[in-house]
């Protein structure tokens, strides 16, 4: 039998521990929820600056009857970032299409594992293809829009960030696997995930 004194070092250590793990827990949905809030952002002023270029066009065209070339580029570099931007809000809470049918009708370990395995390859998958998105953007810098001379590697750097969003989301996803954090599921859902 452990005696009063051992048995009080034995719990203070069991809830700093315990503690730690809620720290890094928490640590990690903060992050997630920040690079939800920063994506879900991306993609609203891309629509605003999408909308707002195309109706001036729309303006201009049929009140001056004039054209401005430039409204035509503005989707071209913006709408990359705005599809970039919703497949990271979508990975950050889990909204992907995906069939659960069979992995649902798993033991707890076997889901937990087919999560950890899942999410490791689509951190490896999503990283190998940013760092190649980086050779895209080498090759295209040179090229320019015609009107605004902006570089297309303003487009491709969409590519790039979104794909890196997308492994560090994976790899958060694995860390709170490994913690066994309590408001993480077995299916890879966070509870009230809606509130995000």
């Amino acid at each position: 039998m452990l005696s009063e004194r051992e048995d009080a070092v034995v719990k203070l250590s069991e809830e700093r521990s315990v503690g730690e793990v809620a720290l890094v827990t928490s640590l990690m949905l903060n992050s997630r929820t920040a690079i939800y809030q920063l994506f879900r952002w991306i993609a609203i002023l891309s629509i605003i600056f999408m909308f707002l270029s195309l109706m001036t066009g729309v303006i201009v065209r049929y009140i001056l009857s004039t054209d401005m070339g430039w409204v035509a580029e503005i989707p071209n570099l913006f709408f990359p970032w705005l599809t970039m931007s919703a497949i990271v809000a979508a990975a950050v809470r889990n909204e992907h299409i995906g069939i659960n049918l069979i992995v649902d009708q798993l033991p707890a370990p076997v889901r937990h594992s087919v999560s950890l395995a899942t999410n490791a390859l689509a951190a490896i998958a999503f990283g190998t293809m940013a760092y190649y998105g980086l050779d895209v953007i080498e090759i295209a810098g040179s090229q320019r829009l015609p009107i605004t001379h902006v570089a297309m590697s303003w487009a491709y750097w969409s590519v790039v960030v979104g794909f890196t969003a997308l492994a560090i989301v994976a790899l958060i996803n694995i860390g709170l696997l490994l913690a066994d954090c309590q408001t993480y599921s077995a299916s890879g859902k966070l509870h009230g995930g809606e509130a995000l």
